[in-house]
Order: structure tokens, then C-alpha cells, then sequence
């Protein structure tokens, strides 16, 4: 190995790589590719994030994929949930307007 600092995984980078396989399926291998990790310390920082996002209402329904804005609403009024949704980068392409 070389010299100088190491890289530290981070509690960000963590969460970033504990929602990856949540979104886009990502392997824990891949992850640990792209963060510059071995594939033991991923599973284990994904396996302690999990469990702080549920505490937090993040819950993850199995066999559950939700692809579009419309699945989503579908889904949470099916469940009796409400849910935060960030319409930020719409706005910022024009493809939606406010008020």
C-alpha cells in the first residue's frame, strides 16, 4: 500500500451505500468497489445503517418495487402511509410549476 491517508468511510458514504441496493440493486461487491472498501466492511455498514432507517419510519416492504411518481402515491394510499416527495429537480427543469 501507499503512503498518506487513508480513506475513511464516513457515516455519509455509509447511508449513500446502505440506500444504493434499495434503489438501484447494486451489489454489496460493486459498492464496495466504488467506495474503496472490501466487501465485508460494506455489509456491515450496511447491515448498522438498516436499522437506524427503520427506526425513522424507513421501512422496506419486500418483493415491493415502486418505478414512478404514481406507483409511489398508489402505494402509500393503499397503505394508509403519507410521504415526503422531493419535486426539486422537476422544478428546475421546468417540468413543473408552483403555485
Amino acid at each position: 500500500m501507499g503512503a498518506g491517508a487513508k480513506h475513511r468511510f464516513v457515516f455519509v458514504d455509509r447511508l449513500l451505500a446502505a440506500l444504493a441496493p434499495l434503489r438501484h440493486g447494486a451489489t454489496h461487491d460493486v459498492l464496495a468497489c466504488r467506495f474503496g472498501v472490501d466487501r465485508s466492511t460494506m455489509t456491515r455498514a450496511i447491515g448498522g445503517v438498516r436499522p437506524l432507517l427503520a427506526e425513522r419510519g424507513c421501512v422496506i416492504s419486500p418483493g415491493v418495487r415502486l418505478r414512478t411518481l404514481t406507483e409511489v402515491i398508489d402505494h402509500l394510499g393503499a397503505s394508509g402511509r403519507t410521504g415526503i416527495v422531493d419535486i426539486s429537480p422537476l422544478t428546475a427543469h421546468g417540468l413543473v410549476r408552483r403555485g
